[in-house]
Protein backbone atom coordinates (compact mmCIF):
# COMPACT_ATOMS: atom_id res chain seq x y z
CA UNK A 1 0.00 0.00 0.00
CA UNK A 2 1.24 3.66 -0.66
CA UNK A 3 2.18 5.31 2.07
CA UNK A 4 0.03 8.58 1.04
CA UNK A 5 -3.20 5.76 1.17
CA UNK A 6 -1.62 4.62 4.65
CA UNK A 7 -1.71 8.02 5.92
CA UNK A 8 -5.26 8.41 4.35
CA UNK A 9 -5.98 5.25 6.60
CA UNK A 10 -4.52 6.61 9.59
CA UNK A 11 -6.88 10.02 9.46
CA UNK A 12 -9.63 7.60 9.29
CA UNK A 13 -8.92 5.12 12.39
CA UNK A 14 -8.40 8.70 14.07
CA UNK A 15 -12.09 9.59 12.97
CA UNK A 16 -13.34 6.06 13.95
CA UNK A 17 -11.77 6.53 17.66
CA UNK A 18 -13.09 9.72 17.32
CA UNK A 19 -16.45 8.45 16.49
CA UNK A 20 -16.67 5.97 19.01
CA UNK A 21 -15.77 7.91 22.35
CA UNK A 22 -18.85 10.36 21.23
CA UNK A 23 -20.88 7.45 20.57
CA UNK A 24 -22.53 6.83 23.98
CA UNK A 25 -21.96 7.97 27.31
CA UNK A 26 -21.03 4.42 28.57
CA UNK A 27 -17.94 4.33 26.81
CA UNK A 28 -16.98 7.67 29.25
CA UNK A 29 -17.17 5.58 32.17
CA UNK A 30 -14.71 2.69 31.19
CA UNK A 31 -10.92 2.53 32.25
CA UNK A 32 -9.06 3.95 29.99
CA UNK A 33 -6.92 0.80 28.92
CA UNK A 34 -10.30 -0.72 28.31
CA UNK A 35 -11.42 2.38 25.88
CA UNK A 36 -8.36 2.39 23.70
CA UNK A 37 -8.49 -1.59 23.21
CA UNK A 38 -12.68 -0.81 22.04
CA UNK A 39 -11.96 2.16 20.06
CA UNK A 40 -8.72 0.22 18.30
CA UNK A 41 -10.80 -2.53 17.12
CA UNK A 42 -13.57 -0.36 16.57
CA UNK A 43 -11.29 1.77 13.70
CA UNK A 44 -10.48 -1.22 12.08
CA UNK A 45 -14.26 -2.28 11.38
CA UNK A 46 -14.61 1.42 10.48
CA UNK A 47 -12.03 1.62 8.32
CA UNK A 48 -13.33 -1.63 6.49
CA UNK A 49 -16.81 0.01 6.07
CA UNK A 50 -15.27 3.02 4.85
CA UNK A 51 -13.48 1.30 2.17
CA UNK A 52 -16.43 -0.94 1.26
CA UNK A 53 -18.23 2.45 0.57
CA UNK A 54 -15.43 4.83 -1.34
CA UNK A 55 -17.44 4.41 -4.56
CA UNK A 56 -15.26 6.62 -6.20
CA UNK A 57 -12.34 4.08 -6.53
CA UNK A 58 -12.41 1.44 -8.18
CA UNK A 59 -13.91 -2.13 -7.28
CA UNK A 60 -10.27 -3.65 -7.47
CA UNK A 61 -8.83 -0.85 -5.81
CA UNK A 62 -11.29 -1.68 -2.69
CA UNK A 63 -10.71 -5.38 -2.86
CA UNK A 64 -6.85 -4.63 -3.06
CA UNK A 65 -7.08 -2.14 -0.01
CA UNK A 66 -9.39 -4.81 2.00
CA UNK A 67 -6.55 -7.91 1.06
CA UNK A 68 -4.38 -5.20 2.22
CA UNK A 69 -5.63 -4.96 5.98
CA UNK A 70 -5.61 -8.91 5.83
CA UNK A 71 -1.86 -9.57 4.87
CA UNK A 72 -1.31 -6.92 7.86
CA UNK A 73 -3.46 -9.64 10.07
CA UNK A 74 -1.47 -12.49 9.48
CA UNK A 75 1.37 -10.67 9.60
CA UNK A 76 0.39 -10.21 13.54
CA UNK A 77 -0.74 -14.08 13.25
CA UNK A 78 2.66 -14.83 12.37
CA UNK A 79 4.65 -12.68 14.67
CA UNK A 80 6.19 -10.77 11.86
CA UNK A 81 7.37 -7.56 11.73
CA UNK A 82 4.84 -4.76 11.34
CA UNK A 83 5.34 -0.76 9.96
CA UNK A 84 2.11 0.39 9.92
CA UNK A 85 1.34 2.60 12.76
CA UNK A 86 -1.96 1.23 13.41
CA UNK A 87 -1.32 -2.28 12.84
CA UNK A 88 1.44 -1.88 15.68
CA UNK A 89 -1.45 -0.82 18.15
CA UNK A 90 -3.49 -3.57 16.73
CA UNK A 91 -0.63 -6.42 17.18
CA UNK A 92 -0.33 -4.66 21.24
CA UNK A 93 -3.71 -5.24 21.80
CA UNK A 94 -4.30 -8.70 19.99
CA UNK A 95 -1.64 -10.19 22.18
CA UNK A 96 -1.76 -8.50 25.45
CA UNK A 97 -6.11 -9.74 25.20
CA UNK A 98 -5.26 -12.86 23.53
CA UNK A 99 -7.94 -11.65 20.87
CA UNK A 100 -9.15 -14.39 18.50
CA UNK A 101 -7.50 -12.57 15.25
CA UNK A 102 -10.30 -15.11 12.97
CA UNK A 103 -12.74 -12.93 14.28
CA UNK A 104 -11.16 -9.65 12.50
CA UNK A 105 -10.54 -12.53 9.38
CA UNK A 106 -14.41 -12.59 9.46
CA UNK A 107 -14.94 -8.73 9.19
CA UNK A 108 -12.82 -8.67 6.23
CA UNK A 109 -14.42 -11.07 4.47
CA UNK A 110 -17.90 -8.90 4.92
CA UNK A 111 -16.21 -6.02 3.90
CA UNK A 112 -15.67 -7.78 0.37
CA UNK A 113 -19.04 -9.08 0.12
CA UNK A 114 -20.09 -5.68 0.87
CA UNK A 115 -17.90 -4.39 -2.38
CA UNK A 116 -19.25 -7.75 -4.22
CA UNK A 117 -22.76 -7.04 -3.02
CA UNK A 118 -24.91 -9.39 -4.28
CA UNK A 119 -29.09 -8.88 -3.77
CA UNK A 120 -29.26 -11.88 -0.69
CA UNK A 121 -31.86 -14.53 -2.14
CA UNK A 122 -33.14 -15.33 1.50
CA UNK A 123 -33.21 -14.36 4.92
CA UNK A 124 -30.76 -17.32 6.22
CA UNK A 125 -28.31 -15.60 3.30
CA UNK A 126 -28.30 -12.36 5.09
CA UNK A 127 -27.70 -13.82 8.69
CA UNK A 128 -24.77 -15.45 7.43
CA UNK A 129 -23.64 -11.88 6.24
CA UNK A 130 -24.39 -10.87 10.04
CA UNK A 131 -22.32 -13.57 11.01
CA UNK A 132 -19.63 -12.16 9.38
CA UNK A 133 -19.98 -8.30 9.41
CA UNK A 134 -21.89 -8.13 13.09
CA UNK A 135 -21.16 -10.79 15.35
CA UNK A 136 -17.50 -10.55 15.40
CA UNK A 137 -17.85 -7.53 16.98
CA UNK A 138 -19.58 -8.61 20.09
CA UNK A 139 -16.73 -11.56 20.78
CA UNK A 140 -14.09 -9.28 20.56
CA UNK A 141 -15.77 -7.32 23.02
CA UNK A 142 -16.26 -9.98 25.25
CA UNK A 143 -12.66 -11.00 24.52
CA UNK A 144 -10.84 -8.04 25.62
CA UNK A 145 -13.40 -8.88 29.47
CA UNK A 146 -12.16 -12.47 29.18
CA UNK A 147 -16.31 -13.03 29.21
CA UNK A 148 -15.81 -15.20 25.53
CA UNK A 149 -18.31 -17.81 27.48
CA UNK A 150 -19.92 -20.11 25.00
CA UNK A 151 -23.69 -18.67 27.02
CA UNK A 152 -22.56 -14.97 26.23
CA UNK A 153 -21.02 -15.14 23.09
CA UNK A 154 -24.69 -16.83 21.74
CA UNK A 155 -26.20 -13.68 23.55
CA UNK A 156 -23.92 -11.16 21.78
CA UNK A 157 -24.25 -13.10 18.43
CA UNK A 158 -28.59 -12.66 19.15
CA UNK A 159 -27.88 -8.71 19.88
CA UNK A 160 -24.98 -7.31 17.03
CA UNK A 161 -27.24 -9.64 14.61
CA UNK A 162 -30.23 -7.60 15.77
CA UNK A 163 -28.78 -4.39 15.65
CA UNK A 164 -26.98 -5.22 12.18
CA UNK A 165 -30.89 -5.48 11.17
CA UNK A 166 -31.77 -2.32 12.42
CA UNK A 167 -29.00 -0.70 11.26
CA UNK A 168 -30.44 -2.16 7.36
CA UNK A 169 -34.05 -0.71 8.70
CA UNK A 170 -32.37 2.47 8.98
CA UNK A 171 -30.67 3.20 6.03
CA UNK A 172 -32.64 1.41 2.95
CA UNK A 173 -32.19 4.99 1.23
CA UNK A 174 -28.54 4.97 1.81
CA UNK A 175 -27.81 1.74 1.30
CA UNK A 176 -29.84 1.96 -1.80
CA UNK A 177 -27.28 4.60 -3.53
CA UNK A 178 -24.62 2.34 -2.77
CA UNK A 179 -26.21 -0.04 -4.84
CA UNK A 180 -27.15 -2.27 -1.78
CA UNK A 181 -30.22 -3.69 -0.41
CA UNK A 182 -30.37 -6.11 2.10
CA UNK A 183 -34.36 -7.14 2.42
CA UNK A 184 -34.29 -10.52 1.11
CA UNK A 185 -35.67 -10.71 -2.47
CA UNK A 186 -38.13 -13.90 -1.18
CA UNK A 187 -39.43 -11.39 0.89
CA UNK A 188 -39.52 -8.20 -1.38
CA UNK A 189 -40.94 -10.63 -3.47
CA UNK A 190 -43.93 -12.19 -1.03
CA UNK A 191 -44.46 -8.21 0.02
CA UNK A 192 -44.86 -7.00 -3.12
CA UNK A 193 -42.23 -4.31 -2.01
CA UNK A 194 -41.31 -2.42 -4.87
CA UNK A 195 -37.33 -1.35 -5.28
CA UNK A 196 -38.79 1.49 -7.51
CA UNK A 197 -40.69 2.73 -4.48
CA UNK A 198 -37.36 3.37 -2.24
CA UNK A 199 -36.22 5.31 -5.43
CA UNK A 200 -38.81 7.90 -5.35
CA UNK A 201 -39.31 7.40 -1.19
CA UNK A 202 -42.95 6.01 -1.54
CA UNK A 203 -42.87 4.18 1.50
CA UNK A 204 -46.72 2.08 0.20
CA UNK A 205 -49.32 -0.04 2.28
CA UNK A 206 -46.52 -2.72 1.31
CA UNK A 207 -43.21 -1.62 2.82
CA UNK A 208 -45.56 -0.61 6.19
CA UNK A 209 -46.73 -4.27 6.31
CA UNK A 210 -43.21 -5.71 5.88
CA UNK A 211 -41.40 -2.91 8.59
CA UNK A 212 -44.28 -4.86 10.84
CA UNK A 213 -43.10 -8.20 10.24
CA UNK A 214 -39.30 -6.91 9.91
CA UNK A 215 -39.64 -5.26 13.77
CA UNK A 216 -41.37 -8.46 14.82
CA UNK A 217 -38.58 -11.27 13.75
CA UNK A 218 -35.79 -8.71 15.12
CA UNK A 219 -37.35 -8.43 18.53
CA UNK A 220 -37.91 -12.31 18.63
CA UNK A 221 -33.77 -12.29 17.98
CA UNK A 222 -32.85 -9.60 20.31
CA UNK A 223 -34.77 -11.32 23.27
CA UNK A 224 -32.22 -13.96 22.55
CA UNK A 225 -29.40 -12.16 24.08
CA UNK A 226 -31.28 -9.35 26.76
CA UNK A 227 -29.55 -9.87 29.86
CA UNK A 228 -25.98 -9.61 28.57
CA UNK A 229 -24.81 -6.91 30.07
CA UNK A 230 -26.10 -8.33 33.56
CA UNK A 231 -23.42 -11.05 32.93
CA UNK A 232 -20.72 -9.15 32.23
CA UNK A 233 -19.36 -7.41 35.45
CA UNK A 234 -17.84 -4.13 35.51
CA UNK A 235 -18.09 -1.24 33.84
CA UNK A 236 -18.14 -2.87 30.00
CA UNK A 237 -21.47 -4.35 31.73
CA UNK A 238 -23.02 -0.92 31.73
CA UNK A 239 -21.98 -0.16 28.40
CA UNK A 240 -23.22 -3.58 27.06
CA UNK A 241 -26.87 -2.88 29.05
CA UNK A 242 -26.48 0.47 27.16
CA UNK A 243 -26.59 -0.69 23.72
CA UNK A 244 -29.50 -3.45 24.41
CA UNK A 245 -31.97 -0.46 25.86
CA UNK A 246 -31.37 1.33 22.54
CA UNK A 247 -31.72 -1.42 20.43
CA UNK A 248 -34.93 -1.30 22.39
CA UNK A 249 -35.74 1.74 21.85
CA UNK A 250 -35.44 1.80 18.14
CA UNK A 251 -37.40 -0.87 17.65
CA UNK A 252 -40.10 0.53 19.58
CA UNK A 253 -39.82 3.84 17.62
CA UNK A 254 -39.64 2.10 14.04
CA UNK A 255 -42.76 0.45 15.29
CA UNK A 256 -45.26 3.84 15.48
CA UNK A 257 -47.61 4.04 12.57
CA UNK A 258 -45.47 7.61 11.40
CA UNK A 259 -42.19 5.89 11.34
CA UNK A 260 -41.36 6.23 7.43
CA UNK A 261 -38.05 4.36 7.07
CA UNK A 262 -37.22 6.05 3.81
CA UNK A 263 -37.68 9.93 5.30
CA UNK A 264 -37.71 9.39 8.82
CA UNK A 265 -35.73 6.56 10.28
CA UNK A 266 -35.67 6.38 14.01
CA UNK A 267 -32.10 7.69 15.54
CA UNK A 268 -30.87 8.12 19.16
CA UNK A 269 -30.38 11.28 20.21
CA UNK A 270 -27.64 12.11 23.17
CA UNK A 271 -30.47 12.92 25.49
CA UNK A 272 -31.86 9.59 24.49
CA UNK A 273 -28.15 8.43 25.52
CA UNK A 274 -28.19 10.03 28.64
CA UNK A 275 -31.36 8.49 29.88
CA UNK A 276 -30.45 4.97 28.90
CA UNK A 277 -27.56 5.64 30.81
CA UNK A 278 -29.01 6.10 34.03
CA UNK A 279 -31.59 3.26 33.49
CA UNK A 280 -28.83 1.00 32.33
CA UNK A 281 -27.36 1.78 36.17
CA UNK A 282 -30.20 0.91 37.81
CA UNK A 283 -30.01 -2.43 35.68
CA UNK A 284 -26.49 -3.12 36.92
CA UNK A 285 -24.91 -0.36 38.93
CA UNK A 286 -21.43 0.14 39.25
Amino acid sequence: MRLTENIANQSKINQAKKHYENFTVGSLILEKDMREAITTLYAFARLGDDIADEGNRSKKDRLNAIHYLRIQLKKIKNNQKIIDPYFVILKKIINKYNIKINNLYKLTQAFNEDINHQHYKEFNHLIKYCDKAANPAGELILSLAKKDNKENIRRSNAICTSLALINFAQGIVEDFKKGRIYFPKDEMKKFNLRIKDIEERNFSIHWINYKKFWIQRNYQILKKGLGLGKRVKGKLGIEISMIELAALLLLKRMKKNDCNLFTRPPKISMLDWIFIFFKALVLKPL
